[in-house]
């Protein structure tokens, strides 16, 4: 289990995160959803460990996660950032190959190769081996990264070590439909597993369609916490959007289905086209 107890963080007297708490357990998908400025990354990069804690607690596995050392973390807690560069020409395998550094000392074994091939296969990536990663395309980019971070969590024999965490943010950047549906299945499958995935997203009819809670943010604090069924409303999503929103049910599973926008009627768009063509009143002002 992930406990995250009362976590606030301050950067030159702005709060970005106001006294968070919420518990993710073993076997959970959360989706972190939210405007922009939401809080959304730095939330992350304090379960990974990668900000300091100033006020709060990550309890993870029982233990605080601050205090883990850095090589046990690292077997078993993924992250991938939003924004991820490599400088030199590496091929697509040895980008890979970072993700089981934690796992070898010097030559990677018969089980750090088994890890590169699986997650390459799984994003689709394995006739890419050899690649120069600088001469792919932006969503190529993105899938290596993504294979890097399942390798990294990968083991032989599920759940013999115990659950793994894995922690993305924005992991759909550049990624086509088809390649972005396939990554939110690899992830609510490996939550299944018994394992915890929290993922930062903007694709708010994604997260419903995969994830298993919605964690919902607006100015560094939560707003919602639950299955899509609860968070996902009219009244929530449009307090936290700032935008009119209307659910209705997914065609093909019975799940919410986001719109955003304004109920289309020609003839009162025709007046405002004409008294002010780059203005549309959405009733924004009501919505708070």
């Amino acid at each position: 289990m992930l406990s995250v107890q009362n976590i606030s963080f301050t950067v030159e007297s702005k709060k970005l995160l106001k006294d968070i708490s919420f518990q993710v357990s073993d076997g959970e998908f959360v989706a972190v959803l939210g405007p922009n400025g939401a809080g959304k990354s730095t939330l992350l990069k304090h379960l990974s460990g990668q900000t300091s804690l100033q006020q709060g607690e990550v309890i993870w596995e029982n233990q605080h996660i601050h205090q883990r050392k850095s090589i046990e973390l690292a077997k078993k807690r993924a992250v991938l950032t939003q924004h991820t560069q490599v400088a030199f020409d590496f091929s697509v395998e040895s980008v890979v190959l970072m993700g089981r550094y934690p796992h070898f000392d010097s030559i990677p074994g018969k089980t750090d190769i088994e890890a590169i091939k699986s997650s390459l296969e799984m994003t689709e990536m394995s006739s890419y081996t050899d690649r120069n990663i600088q001469t792919l395309s932006g969503g190529e980019q993105q899938r290596t990264h993504i294979s890097r971070v399942l390798a990294q969590v990968f083991e032989k024999e599920k759940m013999i070590s115990g659950a793994k965490l894995l922690l993305l943010d924005e992991p759909l950047n550049n990624l086509d439909i088809r390649h972005q549906h396939n990554i939110l299945q690899l992830s609510a499958e490996y939550s299944q597993q018994g394992n915890i995935v929290l993922a930062v997203l903007h694709d708010i009819n994604l997260a419903a369609m995969y994830a298993s809670k919605i964690l919902l943010m607006k100015k560094g604090e939560i707003l919602a916490f639950g299955e899509p069924e609860e968070v996902l409303t009219e009244e929530l999503l449009s307090a936290c959007y700032d935008f009119p929103a209307k659910v209705s049910t997914h065609p093909f599973h019975q799940i919410p289905q986001v719109h955003f926008g304004c109920p289309v009627n020609t003839e009162s768009r025709k007046r405002e086209s004409d008294s002010s063509p780059n203005t549309v009143d959405c009733g924004l002002s009501s919505v708070d």
